[in-house]
């Protein structure tokens, strides 16, 4: 004897309207390509560490990083982690803006 199975079936043709959503039903991934993101990323944060800091020793000092790392931000030879990505934008009122702005220039 089989156990009785539950099936879900999708429709993505006709989105549910539900209250307190917008009509915009794209998904991150498809607003975002997040390969061009990833791409990219270390040059984000290379432009947002050269308009918020004078050189790459105030960024270690602020990260608490070594120099090293923090001269790789610079460069845009790497990208911070999420850790550092979570202490900019809950430290700096003006990240977030900055990183919209230079995502619509991209776009």
């Amino acid at each position: 004897m089989s156990r009785p199975r539950l099936t879900l079936i999708v429709s993505n043709d006709v989105p549910c309207k539900q209250l307190g959503t917008s009509d915009d039903t794209a998904s991150w991934s498809n607003r975002f390509d997040p390969y061009a993101l990833k791409s990219t990323a270390a040059d984000l944060w290379s432009a947002y560490f050269h308009e918020r800091f004078n050189s790459p020793r105030e960024v270690a000092l602020f990260c608490d990083v070594s120099f090293q790392t923090a001269l790789n931000w610079w460069g845009a030879v790497t990208a911070p982690t999420s850790h550092i990505a979570l202490l900019v934008m809950l430290t700096d009122p003006g990240a977030p803006g900055f990183f919209q702005d230079e995502m619509r220039r991209a776009a």
